[in-house]
């Protein structure tokens, strides 16, 4: 079991983790700049108050030194106060804006500004001179305030842009390649997984490979999928030879009565020879010797076919010719083909290419369609065989019958597992899944052409083998 620190689970986690505190912190720190922003421009709009109220407070002072209207004096007291007020308020931000000495410079204006209003009563005469200086001194320092505000702001402003751009895309720079690759590490490593499953289902798998060797799920996956292959390939394996022991059941009754006959002679001979060994000549005795000979030979083939067919060994692959698959066949069965009276046609030619494949597997696929040729024929028949070489560098075998026929709607499903048209009991639905099966495995592929009451034909392709593999057996 993979140890959590290595689970992909716990890297998202970590991910989103540091996804999180990075998100966090540059909420903290936009909200700390908005909040900073907003104190500016506040100080920004007390600026502009100020300024505002000392050009009012201007406006009235022009007014009553033109002695345009009668209320110029109060106006002027009135604004001074908010000026004053305002100074008072924003103090702390004008130093920082301004500098301390400069303020104390413009409150001292102030000052002299209020005093000179502040003694003059209406109608009384004012020093004009000293109050427009004092007045434009007053009016230069707001000025200058905004004319240095202005400049902080949009400065602040533009910080806050490029910051916000700057950290975002540092996010995206960092958390985006670091997903990425995640997602790539998983993705191509799936990329093996189906790649493997489709070698699966074409029986070209091999195990898969952990390049990455990262020790999480989808390498637990990877394992279980190499284990589950290795099963199935074990189960297909036991599934062909349970189907092959149940091809020498089918036929085992045949194969009996043909190693009857032989056993039958060679008793007959031993008797004759036992009971007249004084009065034969030597040419009688070796005549019958012979014979036994000749009948011990032949049941001796008849068990060698059986034996090998049957024996359980590890798939091997080599070059054969397809007469060395097919004739073996038909002599398994050629009894059985007596009993039931069918008779075969041979026209395969000796001079075909040849083909690379397991010399049992590919004899169990042409003993089931014989089989299957044999059940479709209760009254007996034919069964024709022809093969031919393919341009597309393929052999063709063709197992024909005069059977019963198979209906268009059952033979699209007639390579499926366990399906069979057969009456319960007669047949596992196993035995073209199995042929199918092997003839994959090889390379190849099957066809099927049927007509009701007229018969079957199962066209076997199989691949030639390779020049240099035929060079080398040869």
């Amino acid at each position: 079991m993979p140890q959590s620190r290595h689970t992909i689970r716990y890297r998202l986690i970590r991910l989103y983790c540091l996804s999180f505190a990075i998100v966090t912190l540059m909420i903290i720190a936009y909200s700390w700049q908005m909040l900073s922003f907003e104190k500016k421009m506040t100080n920004l709009e007390n600026v502009h108050a100020l300024f505002d109220n000392v050009l009012e407070m201007r406006r009235y002072e022009k007014n009553f030194l033109l002695h345009a209207g009668g209320d110029n004096l109060k106006k002027i007291i009135f604004y001074l106060k908010k000026v004053e007020k305002d100074v008072h308020e924003s103090g702390p931000n004008l130093v920082r804006i301004a500098g301390q000495e400069n303020l104390e410079k413009f409150k001292n204006t102030l000052r002299s500004y209020k005093a000179i209003f502040q003694r003059t009563t209406p109608g009384t005469p004012v020093d004009q001179r000293s109050a427009r200086q004092q007045g434009k001194i007053l009016t230069d320092f707001t000025d200058q305030l905004l004319s240095i505000q202005h400049p902080r702001i949009r400065h602040e402003l533009k910080l806050i842009f490029y910051s916000y751009i700057t950290v975002t895309g540092l996010f995206f720079l960092v958390i985006l390649p670091l997903f990425m690759m995640r997602v790539n590490n998983i993705l191509q490593r799936m990329s093996f997984l189906q790649k493997a499953i489709h070698d699966l289902a074409n029986d070209n798998f091999t195990p898969i490979p952990d390049p990455k060797g990262e020790n999480d799920e989808v390498s637990e996956l990877l394992l279980a999928f190499n284990k589950m292959a290795a099963e199935l390939n074990a189960k297909q394996n036991q599934l062909i030879r349970s189907r092959k022991l149940a091809a020498i059941g089918t036929f085992s009754s045949g194969v009996a009565h043909e190693l009857n006959n032989p056993l039958n002679n060679i008793s007959l001979s031993a008797d004759t020879l036992l009971e007249e060994y004084h009065t034969l000549s030597a040419e009688e005795s070796k005549e019958i010797l012979t014979d036994i000979m000749i009948q011990t030979e032949r049941a001796g083939k008849i068990v060698k076919n059986l034996l090998d067919f049957s024996r359980d060994k590890a798939p091997e692959t080599a070059t054969l010719n397809i007469r060395e698959v097919i004739d073996p066949t038909i002599d398994l069965i050629a009894n059985q083909l007596k009993i039931n009276s069918i008779w075969v046609e041979n026209y395969i030619p000796a001079d075909l290419p040849e083909i690379s494949g397991d010399l049992q597997q590919l004899q169990q696929v042409f003993l089931n369609l014989f089989l299957n040729s044999i059940q479709v024929m209760p009254d007996g028949g034919l069964i024709h065989l022809k093969a031919v070489e393919e341009p597309a560098g393929y052999i063709q075998v063709n197992v024909g019958d005069t059977g019963s026929g198979i209906a268009s709607e059952h033979i699209e499903h007639i390579f499926a597992p366990f399906y069979t048209t057969k009456e319960v009991g007669k047949g596992t639905g196993l035995g073209l899944s199995i042929v199918y099966g092997i003839i994959k495995k090889h390379g190849g592929y099957i066809k099927v052409k049927s007509k009701i009451n007229v018969g079957t034909t199962f066209s076997v392709y199989l691949p030639l083998a390779a020049a240099d593999q035929r060079k080398s057996i040869k």
